[in-house]
């Protein structure tokens, strides 16, 4: 008995090490046609030949400043919900990819750039890439917050040439943020069911942010599907920040988990998490 409660305990503990073991990640660098480069930070589990890639847009400012130190990727917005949580996406079939906005737009990537066919342009350049680089055949879009301005314009501009797009924590509602910097304008009027390719929106029923409300999704979505997270734990900072229910705070793994699934399988879970705070 004893014996085997030894091996039990070094299972569980051999499990624990295995779901934290490190990423293999590296830095693909895109030199584009006006001399400018973009990064992007490629992140898969050791040994895995994934044939599926999701390039991630995270939150504002969206600007990684993705370099390479002692042959490591270093990057900002190391709390951002997608790039906190990117480990839970990954897997045997599937990569992220962190994408930087261009150099020549670190200290400008707002609206004018995210909706224009130059962003388009430069993701298209990125995509050929990474097709090249590790052989994936499908590509997906995957924005949060401000990046969904990013997701959502891709997803039409790069129709035929991605298989799909997850806007979360979706700008819904830019007028609501007057009084401030706003940012997001274009999505007041954004009309996802226009877009051809598949989606999915994934929102917090408590999302605290003013430009994001849930009622406002409900709304709007149309027959696109919608997962609703319930619940968070660790809730902490403003109610826009990443460690708000607006980031999901908590509730990482299985909305990633949620996510994977549908790109992999088009399953759709309706809820995700509990209805209480914790």
């Amino acid at each position: 008995m004893r014996y085997a409660l030894v091996v039990a305990a070094l299972c569980l503990s051999f499990s624990a090490f295995a779901q934290e073991a490190p990423l293999d990640e590296s830095v693909t660098t895109v030199t584009l046609p006006r001399g400018t480069e973009l990064n992007l930070v490629v992140s898969k589990k050791p040994g895995s030949r994934p044939t599926t890639a999701a390039l991630l847009f995270p939150g504002y400012p969206g600007v990684l400043r993705v370099e390479v130190q002692n042959g490591a990727p270093v990057y900002q917005l190391r709390g951002n919900f997608l790039v906190r949580a990117r480990r839970h996406l990954v897997s045997d079939q599937l990569m992220t990819v962190l994408v930087d906005c261009p150099k020549d737009h670190w200290n400008d990537c707002g609206d004018t750039y995210r909706t224009s066919g130059q962003h388009a342009a430069d993701v298209g350049a990125a995509i050929d890439r990474i097709k090249a680089d590790f052989g994936v055949s499908k590509i997906y879009v995957v924005g949060t917050s401000y990046g969904t301005v990013s997701s959502a314009f891709l997803a039409r501009k790069l129709d035929g040439r991605i298989d799909g797009a997850v806007h979360s924590a979706t700008f819904t509602d830019p007028s609501a943020g007057r009084g401030r910097n706003v940012h997001g304008l274009p999505m007041w009027n954004f009309d996802w069911t226009a877009t051809h390719v598949d989606q999915l929106f994934v929102h917090h029923h408590d999302d605290p942010c003013p430009v994001t409300e849930y009622r406002t999704i409900v709304a709007r979505h149309g027959s696109i599907p919608l997962i609703t997270v319930q619940g968070s734990k660790g809730v902490r900072g403003e109610p826009c920040e990443a460690f708000s229910q607006h980031g999901f705070v908590g509730r990482e793994q299985p909305v990633m988990q949620a996510i994977g699934d549908w790109i992999m399988t088009r399953k759709v879970v309706e809820t995700v998490g509990e209805k209480r705070d914790e």
